[in-house]
């Protein structure tokens, strides 16, 4: 894989240079050397740094959200997308990607009518009745045009940008060498698995370019909501729906975060708040399906009990076992029990068997204080949950991934609501919820339920077992039984001592040189040279170039 990825990289040299140069620009040119990627620097970068506000006008965080803005879509995405993981991303970065903007000059109607008609084989005018020309959002994979269909439904077509599954697999090729380069040359990001992150995120962004897979979690939102009033969910219209191009019905509404308009238009946003509270939890706790990706620009009240949710790009999935974790940790929030929370994290059987639980269980009880030493309506949920994250991080504890995402998607609610009433408190907004959860798992249903799955497991270890056991007497008796023994770590350290055992090596055949034209010259044999022998002084100049080029390789590595 990592050949691959560098050939991909090699193949798009100019991108990789303008990647490393645009890191350069923003104050990360160590960063770039560490990687070896200094020299891909452009020469104006390397000599005036001109291009990028100075270094003390922006924080570190800042700075690096205005790299992935410069780069463009993939790297917006890649940040978007960054955002989610509190366990690998400081408090600081956090809070910049939260600011990226994924808005982008639009592209022209001629191409849309292009994507359009490619998609579907078909004239646009005999697919809708009229489409407006300006679109009314751009963003960095598609952009979305109000539409009339030839039955006479208003409707939003989302259109993808042509070309930019292109440019997203050139840039994910890139990260990828980027990540593959990081892991080699700098240690201490081992821990943190950028390949990994990489990985996640090339199949987040490839499933977010297939609409037909919005389209389909559209309409199972839209099934699970079917008999709540208090919830809009557009229809897709499936006939006007490709890979590349959504139809759905439009949804008319006031933006969440619009107070001023919401409050013109008499709405009581403290209703709203508790509504939208009320809906996060039903679709964490009730259903296991969540939006996620609970920023403004997805939630349009439509009346004061009435909320419509659109663009189900990232949607989170929680099974019944990890609701039943989630509603033990918000129920021990509620009653304090720190102890109780410990008791959860050990349940799902994330803790590494070299925890250090003293330490840690410390460092966690530190942080619980910390937010339950105050009235739960002061204290930030969401921002406990990061920490947490951050927390289990520093002590290898790998969260599931649809916990980090729920972690973020919290934050997000927990901002929205406090928005519109700033003494909402999401604690109790999810203690129904989550207390009906935990009343259920104890009916004599579930109890049955349970003892069912756990017969049957014993069942069929009972099955296994004679033949199984069979089997490893078998290999005993034949002397076929092999343990294997995998050796952690080592990796890196053999490579220093092939590097070393390298260099030295090549620094007897520098001294050998030496030596070697010393006592030709010493001898005086021909043919001479101004006086000197020549074999001699060709030696000297070889020994010159060859020590020259192993001081710039020890100097360049910055290991003396």
């Amino acid at each position: 894989m990592g050949s691959s990825r560098f050939h991909l990289a090699y193949k798009n040299i100019r991108r990789l240079r303008r990647i490393a140069t645009t890191f350069a620009r923003y104050g990360f040119r160590p960063f770039m050397d560490r990687m070896h990627l200094g020299r891909l620097v452009a020469m104006h970068s390397r000599i005036f740094g001109a291009g990028a506000p100075p270094a003390e006008s922006l924080t570190v965080a800042a700075r690096f959200r205005c790299v992935l803005e410069e780069l463009g879509p993939t790297f917006i995405k890649f940040g978007q997308i960054l955002s989610t993981r509190p366990d690998i991303i400081p408090e600081e970065f956090l809070i910049e990607l939260l600011k990226l903007q994924d808005e982008v000059a639009p592209i022209s109607f001629k191409e849309v009518k292009g994507v359009i008609e490619g998609q579907f084989g078909r004239p646009v005018e005999a697919l809708f009745s009229s489409i407006e020309r300006e679109p009314v959002a751009a963003a960095s994979i598609a952009q979305v045009h109000r539409a009339v269909t030839t039955d006479g439904r208003e409707v939003v077509i989302k259109v993808q940008r042509p070309g930019i599954e292109a440019t997203i697999d050139t840039d994910i090729s890139i990260l990828g060498f980027l990540a593959d380069l990081a892991e080699r040359h700098i240690p201490e990001i081992r821990n943190y698995d950028p390949k990994g992150v990489v990985e996640e995120f090339s199949l987040v962004i490839r499933r977010e370019m297939d609409f037909t897979l919005e389209a389909s979690y559209t309409e199972r939102f839209r099934e699970n909501f079917a008999d709540d009033k208090r919830v809009v969910i557009p229809a897709v219209h499936w006939e006007l729906t490709g890979r590349k191009v959504l139809t759905m019905d439009r949804v008319s509404g006031i933006k969440v975060d619009k107070l001023d308009t919401l409050r013109q238009a008499g709405i009581d946003t403290e209703k709203v708040a508790h509504l939208l509270a009320d809906l996060f939890f039903k679709q964490v706790f009730d259903l296991g399906l969540f939006h996620g990706d609970m920023h403004s620009g997805n939630i349009f009240v439509v009346a004061e009990d009435k909320i419509a949710f659109v663009d189900f790009g990232i949607v989170g999935r929680l099974d019944n076992t990890m609701r039943r974790h989630l509603a033990d940790m918000l129920i021990s929030f509620a009653m304090d029990d720190f102890e109780g929370l410990i008791r959860v994290y050990q349940k799902m059987k994330i803790l590494p068997e070299d925890l250090d639980k003293t330490s840690f269980e410390r460092e966690y009880y530190d942080i619980m204080l910390h937010y339950f030493g105050r009235p739960l309506k002061h204290a930030r949920v969401g921002e406990l949950m990061l920490e947490y994250s951050r927390l289990a991080a520093r002590y290898n504890v790998r969260l599931p991934r649809e916990l980090l995402l729920f972690d973020k998607c919290l934050m997000e609610l927990e901002g929205l609501a406090r928005l519109l009433y700033p003494d909402v408190n999401i604690i109790d907004e999810s203690a129904p919820y989550a207390q009906r959860l935990f009343r259920q798992r104890f009916e004599p249903a579930a109890v049955f339920e349970r003892a069912s799955d756990v017969a049957a497991d014993y069942r069929e270890l009972a099955e296994k077992f004679p033949s199984q056991s069979t089997k490893i007497m078998q290999k005993v008796l034949d002397d076929k039984l092999r343990i294997e023994f995998m050796h952690r770590g080592l990796e890196d350290f053999m490579g220093e001592v092939d590097r070393s055992s390298n260099r030295l090596t090549f620094g007897i055949i520098v001294a050998a040189l030496v030596v070697g034209s010393s006592l030709v010259i010493s001898s005086e044999a021909p043919p001479m040279l101004f006086g000197v022998p020549v074999l001699g002084l060709a030696g000297f100049i070889v020994a010159s170039l060859l020590g020259l080029w192993l001081a710039l390789q020890i100097i360049r590595s910055g290991k003396f």
